[in-house]
């Protein structure tokens, strides 16, 4: 009524799903909102919202989100179009992309850190950036051109 939408939006400050800890997903998980994972997934994430993967996390597949907050393990590329917070007892091993990332001492990265434009999409499908690079330097007999 008068122009109101009963649609109820997922709140960005309250937690909308839980996974505790001891309890494991396997397959690709998809969520709207914040979830928090204190448990394991194995699997890829899919989100434009906020993960929040507890001390005892472990997420062991590619994660593409919003924004995630880290106290945990991840095995696999982390692409976020927002930004990603490593508190320091966070492990990622893998890739991450991302626009802004904060990482607190202690926290560790086991792959490479790209920073991307805030407005940048970011395609996840394809060849990474390193194996494209690498595959245009065997085009030219290894010597790398610049347009």
């Amino acid at each position: 009524m008068f122009g109101r939408s009963t649609k109820k939006k997922p709140r960005l400050d309250a937690i909308t799903a839980f996974l505790g800890a001891g309890t494991q997903y396997h397959g690709q998980f998809n969520f709207q909102g914040v979830v928090r994972i204190d448990g394991g997934v194995i699997g890829d994430i899919i989100s434009d919202g906020v993960l929040v993967l507890g001390q005892e996390g472990l997420v062991e597949g590619s994660v593409q989100v919003g924004e995630l907050v880290a106290s945990g393990r991840i095995v696999g590329d982390v692409v976020a179009s927002r930004r990603v917070i490593l508190n320091k007892s966070a492990n990622v091993r893998g890739n991450l992309i991302t626009p802004s990332v904060i990482i607190e001492d202690g926290a560790v990265i086991n792959g490479q850190l790209r920073m991307t434009a805030p407005d940048t999409v970011i395609v996840a499908a394809g060849d990474p950036p390193c194996a494209l690079a690498a595959a245009e330097a065997r085009e030219t007999d290894g010597v790398m051109e610049t347009p």
